[in-house]
Parts: structure tokens; sequence; C-alpha cells
């Protein structure tokens, strides 16, 4: 599964249901995928200071981080055009759809991407 970046706010944030789900399918050996646009995301969160921004780092490493190269571009932009997706959506998109996987997310708007598969929490 690819996980959008507010699923990973959200668990930051403490929401038991978020975490719950992450570390129940964590345990199942599932693998939780997130792009690097995600990674930027919640990096980019407004007052880290350094030891939340270490911790954070520290939560990002237990997720396999994809990294947006030329394919993701590509597949990005046709999502953007065709779905008038802002650039960072399209490009969490463009992971799950490249990856074969659901993507886990709270955005409703993704619901009319009709390559992907998504999960709702």
């Amino acid at each position: 599964m690819t996980l959008d970046s507010n699923i990973l706010i959200a668990y930051l944030e403490g929401e038991r249901r978020v975490i719950d789900i992450l570390t129940g399918w964590k345990r199942e050996g599932r693998v939780l995928l997130i792009s690097a646009i995600s990674v930027a995301e919640v990096l980019a969160l407004p007052a880290l200071d350094f030891e939340t921004l270490a911790k954070i780092r520290l939560f990002l490493r237990g997720f396999v981080s994809v990294p947006f190269d030329e394919e993701l571009a590509v597949t990005a932009g046709a999502l953007a055009r065709r779905y008038r997706l802002k650039l960072a959506d399209a490009a969490i998109a463009a992971t799950a759809l490249t990856r074969q996987v659901p993507l886990v997310t709270r955005d409703e708007h993704f619901q009319r991407v009709r390559e992907i598969v998504v999960v709702a929490i």
C-alpha cells in the first residue's frame, strides 16, 4: 500500500485509529510505501524543532520510500492533467499506480482517479 501524506501526519499527530491500523498492517508484514513527495511534505510542516525533526525522520525510515524519478514524473503529469490534481497529489497517486498497490488516504478527490484503488481511513 502507498500511504498519503495525510495518513503519515495523522499518525504523527497521535490519531489512535490511524496508529492502530498502521501498527496492525506492519505486524501483518505488509509493505507500506511512501512517496518521496510525502517525505518532503511531512518534513515541511511548520514549527518542527530539531528534536521533533529527528524523530520524524526516524519514523519515516520505517517505510519504503519511493524516489520521484522520471517514470513517476511522466505518470504524475498525466494524472494531474486528467484529474486536475495538484502535483504533489498526482505524484503520490502515481506512486500507487506504478507500484500497483492501493492508496491509503483521507482525501476524497482521489476517488475519481480510476486507475488506482483507494482505501479511506
